[in-house]
């Protein structure tokens, strides 16, 4: 197997000149069309030049349409396609990058192009899974806390008419309930003043080195949901690596773009750790016995892999198998948290109705005031 060393982009070369507008953004789904239609054209042996150009006249996107002609002139000019592709990096990430890299010094870029779209499908998914997981969990208790908000707001005033003067024998459920309906209608203006701060100064502090770390480590131990998320940054990172160790890129970048695409700090540090200790003649397997990140039975099968010479095949394998595993693991979120999210709305909605409906039980010293 050719191993082929990934060199990152340092500042772009005047050779890699600018033919058109940067496009703000493209998404993955074009990246990974144009990477099929890419390679299904090298591999029915169309020049280069000539399958970016077709492909840039059947887009109807602007902005593709000008990225791809950008990459076809620099190629026409004699830029390499990997460095040609190096100034687009939020579509084309340092992964396929490197994978094109290779296809340039083995002459297998159809087959290269046909894995990183592989690649990118599967990261495709798997953000698809994750996503689909706590989408239903976040509507239901946006919806269950806005009914609470109403209820509390438009519902209670009436009750407060009610029992109007009987705060000395309404019970202390309903004397909260009252308490904070009335602060929710008096002092509105100051509670989302302070809600939008709050909320302001988060966003900034997670968007922070400290506050992305505290953020990944919430991830990994919240209860219910820290496994699947656990699972799924351990399937994207074996995946990557999984594309890097059976494609002939070296280990050590192999692990570097492992750790940049991770998509969790604490995954990437692992990455990048493993990176300096295999530099210095660790092997991959016992480095990996020692974190907590990465399950015994995945770092027995790594080490079966480096003793047989057969680490490529291992990884790809133990990337299928963490893929499959996220999927059950997302299946059995789903599946347990509709009945949760019943009970939880069902405790909220039904604590309310019966701390309004206490009172009801003592109507007689009620009428006796």
């Amino acid at each position: 197997m050719t191993t082929t060393m990934y060199n990152p982009p340092a500042e772009a070369s005047p050779s890699a000149a600018v033919y058109a507008p940067r496009p703000k953004k493209v998404k993955q789904d074009d990246v990974i069309f144009i990477t099929t239609q890419l390679a299904v054209m090298i591999d029915t042996g169309v020049p280069l030049t000539e399958a970016l150009d077709s492909i840039a006249d059947q887009t109807d996107h602007t902005g593709v349409k000008a990225m791809i002609s950008d990459i076809s002139n620099q190629v026409k000019a004699g830029v390499e396609f990997s460095a040609a592709l190096e100034a687009y990096p939020k579509a084309f990430g340092k992964l396929f990058v490197a994978l094109m890299k290779a296809s340039e010094a083995s002459g297998t870029m159809g087959e290269m192009l046909i894995r990183g779209s592989d690649y990118m499908q599967q990261e495709r998914e798997t953000r698809k899974r994750v996503l689909g997981a706590m989408i239903y969990p976040v509507c239901m208790l946006s919806f269950c806390m806005l009914v609470v908000v109403a209820l509390l707001i438009f519902v209670l005033p009436r009750f407060e008419k009610i029992y109007a003067g009987k705060d000395a024998i309404l019970p202390a459920p309903t004397r909260f309930l009252l308490g904070l309906s009335n602060s929710l209608v008096t002092y509105w203006p100051l509670i989302l003043g302070v809600l939008a701060v709050v909320i302001g100064g988060g966003v900034y502090y997670f968007r922070t080195s400290g506050g992305r770390l505290i953020a990944d480590k919430l991830r990994l131990t919240l209860p219910l949901f820290g496994g699947m998320y656990r699972k799924a940054s351990l399937a994207r990172s074996l995946r990557t690596m999984a594309t890097m160790v059976s494609t002939g890129v070296s280990m050590l970048d192999g692990l570097l773009i492992t750790a940049q695409s991770s998509g969790n700090l604490l995954y990437e540090k692992l990455w990048l750790d493993l990176c300096d200790s295999v530099k210095e003649g660790s092997s991959l397997s016992d480095e990996l016995a020692k974190c907590d990140l990465v399950p015994r039975t995945i770092t027995q099968m790594i080490s079966a892999g480096e003793r047989t010479g057969r680490l490529g095949d291992v990884m790809v394998r133990i990337a299928v198998f963490c893929e499959d595993d996220l999927k059950v693991a997302v299946k059995t979120i789903t599946t347990m948290i509709e009945p949760v999210m019943i009970i939880v709305m069902g405790l909220l909605v039904g604590g309310i109705a019966m701390a309004l409906l206490l009172p009801v039980f003592s109507v007689s010293k009620i009428m006796a005031k």
